[in-house]
């Protein structure tokens, strides 16, 4: 009522059923968190109300990764300058001044308010730990300390003797702008902060090839641009990868030997962007898909189905932590229709989770996903997990 009056215009109004007939179960159950002791309303979890959904896609979708060998070595070869530590620490230096929109090099320059971009930062990573030993810390992601000993072991002998950037743009700008705003945001500012932090001149021809580095050669995106139909810039949710997502999550950083819990995590965090966002903005709109996407993270309903088939898989092949079971048909058929009938048998025996579940593709979804992830934790690959998908699917028809 407050706000109707302050807008001088009927409005929401959530008593009121249009033309009389009141359709739909209005007091929706309370929901559970998957994995937490935190209960909920359901209207909580629609993206607009919810500012830690928010967070998360604000966060992906202001990143970037940028490679900083070949801007070093435009500047060695073309332009003769020398790179050491303290040349990479004080451009550094530069860069996160410049970053958030300050201005560098240029004159009669307007700046942004910094507490408008006070969650902007830039920091570098590698695989040479004597050059990161040469870094100033606030300025290094740490692998060695980030990671479990063998998980950083993996991800520097990938990354090797090369560094790169971590680079997220402020929110405000992807905001207000798009996905594809943040790697023109950054490239400006890194290309005016090496002109700046190795004294060159800003019109030499070199300038060009540090721009195209960090624009092109050497960025790495966190998602591509779509078909037309349903095209962004990059950096938007349709183009993320699903691989991408998964390495998003930082659940297996933390929890190296509960890969149900990562999963569960990656599943929660991707049902949300995809389903929620991206799927339910463009296919539906106002409530949106969000009691589709609820399935897949609330209620514990996909943890008990996954936590039962991995144990299942593990006990009957004899697998576990790092010890998985070579992928097969039989092995995929097996595990896939033991999941699949425990989570249809689960809707049976408790009617509750079967009227939380009310459509038959989120029933579906929920059995599928949780027989796919058994499938492709106990092997160790993800094609045997969505074959598995595709088994679960055709069992649910067939039940």
């Amino acid at each position: 009522a407050a706000i109707t009056k302050k807008r001088g215009l009927q409005a929401y109004d959530p008593k009121l059923h249009l033309a009389g007939i009141p359709l739909g179960q209005r007091q929706l159950t309370p929901y559970i968190l998957g994995g937490t002791d935190i209960v909920c309303d359901g209207d909580d979890l629609h993206y607009v109300n919810n500012a830690a959904m928010q967070q998360e896609w604000d966060d992906i979708r202001r990143t970037c990764v940028v490679g900083l060998d070949l801007a070093h070595g435009t500047l060695e070869k073309r332009l003769g300058k020398e790179v050491t530590p303290e040349t990479i620490n004080y451009y550094l230096e530069v860069l996160n001044h410049a970053m958030p929109g300050a201005a560098i090099v240029q004159e009669h320059m307007v700046e942004t308010h910094p507490a408008m971009v006070d969650d902007c930062y830039v920091k570098v990573f590698t695989g040479d730990d004597s050059l990161k030993d040469e870094l100033d810390p606030q300025f290094v992601i740490d692998i060695d300390e980030m990671f479990t000993s063998q998980h950083a072991a993996q991800i520097k002998a990938s990354i090797g003797k090369s560094s790169w950037q971590a680079v997220h743009i402020p929110t405000v700008v992807s905001r207000t702008a798009d996905g594809g705003q943040t790697s023109r945001w950054m490239a400006m500012q890194v290309g005016m902060s090496f002109i700046s932090a190795y004294h060159m001149c800003a019109g030499e021809a070199a300038v060009a090839d540090l721009a195209f580095t960090a624009k092109h050669a050497g960025l790495v995106g966190m998602s591509e641009m779509l078909p037309a139909r349903r095209a962004r810039g990059p950096n938007e949710p349709g183009g993320l990868s699903f691989g991408h997502m998964a390495d998003i999550i930082q659940t297996s950083r933390k929890f190296r030997d509960d890969p149900c819990k990562v999963a569960l995590e990656t599943c929660a965090a991707a049902s949300m962007l995809y389903d929620q966002i991206w799927l339910g903005g463009y296919m539906s709109g106002g409530v949106g898909f969000t009691m589709y996407a609820t399935a897949a993270y609330t209620n514990n309903v996909v943890d008990d189905d996954l936590y039962a088939s991995v144990e299942y898989a593990w006990d009957k092949y004899n697998a576990g932590v790092g010890k998985t079971v070579a992928p097969s048909i039989d092995v995929i058929k097996d595990i896939g229709t033991w999941g699949t009938i425990y989570g249809l048998e689960l809707y049976e025996n408790c009617p509750t989770a079967l009227e939380d579940h009310f459509g038959g593709s989120q029933r579906a979804t929920v059995v599928a996903v949780s027989s796919g992830a058994a499938a492709s934790i106990a092997t160790g690959n993800s094609n045997a997990g969505l074959s598995a998908w595709y088994l679960s699917m055709y069992l649910h028809k067939e039940a």
